[in-house]
C-alpha cells in the first residue's frame, strides 16, 4: 500500500497569490514547471490554478492575463485527501470528481501539497515495473527458446518460433 504523503514527500509546496495576476502565476508555474499551484488568501487555500484553468478560462475566454487576477479564473472547489490515504483513495477521488488535482493536508488540515493524476501513474507504473520486467523475461525467454529433436542418429537444434 502505497500512501499520498510518500508520493509527495520530497517537494515544496507551490502556491501564487489569490490576487497575482494570471501573468504572475503562469511565470511562476513555468519557472517550477508545474501543471498546477494552490492559490492563498493570507494563510488560507482557496483555490488551484492549473494549466487547464488558464486554457478555459483565460484564453478561450480572451481575458488578459495581465490585468485578470487568479482568483477570478481558479478552480474554487477544491478537493483534498489526507497524506495518509491510500493512493487508490486518491485516484478514485479524481476519477469520481473528473478532476486532476488534489491537496495535500496533513494534521490540522495543514496543506501539505498537490498531488496530480501524473503522480499517481507515475506510482502506479514505478509498482508495476518489476512485473513488467518479469513478464518481458518470460516472453522472450519462451519466444527465443531452441527446439531440439532426434532425428535418425543426430540431434537437430530449431529455433523456437512462437505462434
Amino acid at each position: 500500500m502505497q500512501l499520498v504523503g510518500d508520493i509527495i514527500k520530497p517537494r515544496d509546496i507551490y502556491g501564487v497569490n489569490a490576487d497575482d495576476t494570471v501573468r504572475q502565476a503562469v511565470h511562476y508555474l513555468c519557472e517550477r514547471k508545474t501543471g498546477a499551484v494552490a492559490v492563498r488568501s493570507g494563510d488560507e487555500v482557496v483555490g488551484i490554478f492549473s494549466e487547464r484553468d488558464l486554457m478555459h478560462r483565460v484564453v478561450n475566454a480572451g481575458l488578459n492575463p495581465d490585468t485578470t487576477k487568479v482568483s477570478e479564473v481558479m478552480t474554487p472547489d477544491v478537493l483534498s485527501i489526507h497524506a495518509d490515504e491510500d493512493i487508490r483513495m486518491a485516484k478514485a477521488i479524481m476519477f469520481k470528481n473528473k478532476v486532476r488535482h488534489l491537496l495535500v493536508v496533513g494534521r490540522g488540515d495543514q496543506l501539505k501539497g498537490l498531488i496530480s493524476m501524473r503522480d499517481i501513474m507515475d506510482a502506479d507504473m514505478a509498482d508495476s515495473a518489476e512485473l513488467i520486467q518479469k513478464l518481458n523475461d518470460e516472453y522472450y525467454e519462451k519466444a527465443y527458446r531452441s527446439k531440439w529433436r532426434v532425428s535418425s542418429n543426430r540431434v537437430i537444434v530449431e529455433p523456437y518460433i512462437s505462434q
